[in-house]
């Protein structure tokens, strides 16, 4: 369950970056996916 919310959440702000119009919006959605994502590695590493 945990995992599944995770990369529901990664999916929806990667999708926000993509449709997002300005350079500090879509540097600010990519830092908060990156985010996410190493809570999902550290969460299967460990």
């Amino acid at each position: 369950m945990f995992m599944k919310k995770i990369n529901k959440k990664y999916a929806e702000i990667m999708h926000q970056a993509d449709n997002a119009v300005g350079r500090k919006e879509v540097v600010r959605l990519l830092k908060k996916a990156a985010q996410i994502k190493s809570i999902f590695d550290e969460h299967l590493a460990g």
